[in-house]
């Protein structure tokens, strides 16, 4: 993702996260405006709430990761949406907050500019859950305005819950088969169906000429293809580091300690409960073994090629790397109180 950012400049920093744009987006906004046949007011307006909404999603990840005991510091802001730099502990619950916290937003927006039409209009007939539906009758032009913001938020809700990655319909899909086949199953099933998707939104474009479609999907089956051979090759692996503590010690976010989804968990694999799973250790510390040849092998890579020669999957292996340390280290530093 390097010359992602490097292609992109910083316009801002909240919450901790920092947000930039790629140079491509303003060639987007450019193209739309120079396309509006004169009406450039609608046009732009058009192009900042989307920027607004997307970039409002965006933070829902982030904060999602967050909620959940992962980290989020970078969002950036291209044409085929946003990218939420946020890395969330390997779970299916982590990886659900994380992942459902996007369309959450979008969901709250539809809610809530929905519920003002129907007050302003005293009618239900203002709004349609069809994303195709034109808007109902509106007296004043403030009201068409919030049409457009539900109808804009309805749009991004439907299209980005499509099963294809990296849209979030594709992980979300993914957490909803991790639970009953593995995350290896999972990816590998969810993978496929997103090529499959990719293309077929791909082939929707070539026929309407959307181009913008075109390109979403040509994305789509590269990244779901990116996943297939990381699942394939086994470099997609469920994160029990977090899990490893000390029961009844702090971790894990606070949504996670509020709920105690993972107390079977923790005692599954915690090698100081009274009567740990037999072998289960053992089998982690193999895990925890292999990690650390592939990791000095990535390294030695670098070295000798740079940062620039390293896969997707390379990289995804030094950042769970790179998570475990962290979290070993947390981990040594909650034993030392007690």
């Amino acid at each position: 993702m390097d010359w992602l950012l490097n292609s992109a400049f910083r316009i801002g920093r909240f919450a901790g996260i920092t947000v930039s744009v790629h140079i491509t987006f303003l060639l987007w906004i450019a193209y739309r405006l120079l396309s509006a046949e004169g009406d450039y007011a609608m046009a732009a307006f058009f192009s900042g709430m989307l920027f607004a909404i997307v970039l409002v999603h965006e933070y829902g990840h982030c904060f999602g990761a967050r909620a959940v005991g992962g980290e989020a510091e970078n969002i950036l802001m291209w044409p085929l949406g946003g990218l939420a730099f946020a890395r969330a502990p390997m779970t299916p619950w982590a990886q659900f907050v994380t992942v459902a916290c996007g369309p959450l937003v979008n969901v709250i927006f539809c809610i809530a500019s929905a519920a003002v039409l129907m007050v302003a209009t005293a009618s239900v007939d203002a709004v349609s859950i069809n994303p195709f539906a034109g808007p109902g009758r509106l007296s004043a032009m403030w009201q068409v305005y919030v049409w457009y913001f539900y109808w804009l938020n309805l749009m991004l809700l439907c299209f980005n819950l499509l099963p294809i990655f990296p849209m979030d319909g594709g992980q979300l899909f993914r957490v909803a088969l991790w639970p009953f086949v593995g995350l290896q199953q999972a990816t590998l099933i969810s993978s496929q169906v997103g090529i499959v998707g990719g293309i077929g939104l791909g082939l929707w474009g070539i026929s309407s000429s959307n181009y913008i479609m075109v390109a979403i999907g040509v994305n789509g089956v590269f990244v779901s293809y990116q996943h297939l051979m990381a699942a394939k090759y086994g470099y997609i692996i469920e994160d029990r580091s977090p899990l490893v503590r000390r029961r009844g010690s702090a971790g894990g976010g606070w949504w996670a300690r509020l709920w105690r989804r993972d107390r079977a968990e923790r005692r599954r694999y915690d090698p100081l409960d009274d009567n740990p799973n037999p072998g289960a250790w053992e089998r982690k510390m193999h895990e925890e073994e292999e990690l650390e040849r592939e990791v000095d092998r990535i390294l030695a890579k670098v070295k000798e090629q740079g940062m620039r020669s390293l896969t997707y999957v390379e990289r995804q292996t030094l950042e769970r790397a790179t998570r475990r340390q962290q979290e070993r280290e947390q981990e040594l530093d909650q034993n030392a109180r007690y």
